[in-house]
């Protein structure tokens, strides 16, 4: 992997050509938005938040004379490429002007809070404007003798309400592990082993302990889904990076293997949405323990006693 990113990070060109063919690959590979957004992390890291727009800017004009050669629609496909890529922009620039992955994070989640209050402002009830494209999406996927429609009217009608927030917490948790990526991606070039010790550091501010019981007692006001609940899914996100942050840390802190980290990311996946909400709890509680440095204070160095 080292040796794949020294290529596309060799220079402006490069990282552009990186660039456009994995946001290519990813409207068949849907993962590869993320790497394709985390190039860009790496090439504004390693160059300046200059250089990264110039990235973002060539790469985007790139992609609509592909747009317009293979679709015939090169403001569709640009508009794609920048929806991931001038977020990922402004993170990689937060990272780099701060020093801080926990500021960067906490950038995103407040650009997350804004999709979901640009959808009302937009949309006016994003509730109905998704439940419409549900519906129709429902009704060519699914078959009513498999699932009927009472059935699927009743499963509507419990989605359809969050919808806005999962929407926005999903692109903050896809701008999040592009910051990752590209600060990975980084360290590997430049600091080997270096993500790796700010990752299982990582911690957000003191604020966010408040600002996130604060939404969700706003979550209870009246029936169904309000804003503020739609604000605490995409809040959930942030403690949900500092429980993994906890899980790495603690990992190694007790020498454990690599066979316990498999286990977990195996368990986030296959135990959602339950999952997710455990680990985001332990990084809740972590913000006010701090069960890392607690349990460094418990271990004795070695050859002492």
């Amino acid at each position: 992997m080292k040796g794949l990113l020294t290529l596309v990070m060799k220079g402006r060109t490069h990282a552009i050509m990186g660039t456009v063919i994995t946001a290519m690959l990813a409207l068949l590979i849907t993962p590869l938005a993320v790497v394709s957004a985390g190039l860009v992390v790496v090439a504004t890291l390693r160059n300046g938040a200059r250089e990264g727009a110039l990235v973002v800017l060539m790469s985007t004009l790139a992609l609509a004379g592909l747009g317009m050669l293979i679709f015939q629609a090169p403001l569709a496909v640009a508009g794609l490429g920048l929806l991931i890529w001038l977020p990922a922009w402004g993170l990689a620039s937060v990272l780099g002007a701060s020093g801080s992955l926990a500021r960067a994070m906490e950038a995103a989640v407040l650009a997350g809070f804004g999709l979901v209050v640009a959808q009302y402002l937009v949309l006016g009830e994003p509730a109905t404007f998704w439940a419409g494209l549900m519906q129709e999406y429902m009704r060519l996927t699914l078959d009513p003798s498999v699932v009927p429609e009472e059935e699927q009217r009743k499963l509507l009608a419990a989605m359809a309400g969050w919808i806005p927030g999962g929407v926005a917490a999903s692109w903050t948790l896809a701008m999040l592990l592009a910051l990752l990526f590209g600060r990975w991606g980084q360290a590997l070039l430049d600091r080997p082993g270096g993500f790796g010790e700010e990752f299982r550091r990582l911690r957000t501010s003191r604020v966010w302990l408040f600002v996130l019981p604060v939404l969700l007692a706003g979550s209870m006001l009246g029936e169904g889904a309000n804003l503020s609940g739609q604000l605490y899914v995409v809040g959930v996100v942030l403690f949900l990076m500092q429980g993994l942050s906890v899980a790495h840390g603690l990992i190694a802190l007790t020498g454990a293997g690599p066979g316990w980290l498999f286990g977990l990311y195996f368990l986030l996946i296959v135990g959602m949405p339950h999952s997710v909400t455990a680990i985001a709890v332990a990084g809740y509680a972590d913000g006010w323990l701090d069960l890392r440095v607690k349990l460094r204070g418990t271990r004795r160095p070695p050859g002492s006693g």
